[in-house]
């Protein structure tokens, strides 16, 4: 094998291990900034059929998505965000806003997100795969990051949002850049293919 070939080959063996860190999120609009032109007559807020936001769903076919500044509320990434309970929920029953995404199974991945409550009362569950929490803290002044692993057990995992306080109605938690990403390796792998890229040096000098 020719040294080129080798340094290529150690080089393609790097670049597999080490991509994950530079990976992009698994979620398709995890910042809600695609769906249609907000009315502004309605002052800076809309809600939306599944079919006109990209990626997401719901179960009563209603997203409610905010313009950044609208009601003294700034999107934590880009210049939108969703409220977790869409306006026409107004049946005081759990609403459940959700994504499915394509995984591996036994793969381990990073979910993290931003929330907020609107009014301070609004509990809601997290569910994806085997992470299953109910975030009960009622922060309205800023937003809260949340970070959380899991691991998948199909080809397509689905992560679920799903207010458990249905009295607030139409009042929900503020979503926003929600992300989800394949395990980062750790520092001694990387250590380990330090090695690994060592040896393969001596041994194109020995062979050389």
């Amino acid at each position: 094998m020719s040294k080129i070939r080798r340094i290529g080959t150690a080089l393609g063996l790097a670049a597999l291990v080490i991509s994950p860190i530079a990976s992009a999120s698994l979620l398709d609009n995890g910042s809600f900034e695609q769906a249609l032109t907000l009315n502004q007559a309605g002052g800076g807020w809309g809600y939306f059929d599944p079919n006109d936001v990209d990626g997401w769903s719901s179960d009563t076919n209603d997203i409610e998505i905010w313009n950044s500044g609208f009601n003294g509320v700034d999107a934590q990434d880009g210049t939108r965000f969703a409220e977790l309970n869409a306006h026409p929920n107004t049946t005081g029953s759990a609403f459940t806003l959700f994504q499915d995404f394509d995984t591996v199974a036994n793969e381990t991945y990073q979910l993290t997100f931003a929330y907020r409550a609107r009014v301070g009362q609004e509990s809601f569950n997290v569910t994806v795969a085997d992470l299953d929490m109910d975030i009960i803290n009622f922060e309205t002044g800023d937003w809260t990051l949340f970070s959380g692993m899991f691991t998948a057990s199909s080809e397509s995992t689905r992560l679920m949002f799903t207010s458990i306080n249905p009295d607030t109605e139409t009042l929900g938690n503020f979503l926003d850049n929600v992300s989800v990403v394949a395990k980062v390796p750790e520092p001694g792998t990387l250590a380990l293919l330090g090695l690994g890229l060592a040896g393969l040096g001596i041994a194109r000098k020995r062979k050389s």
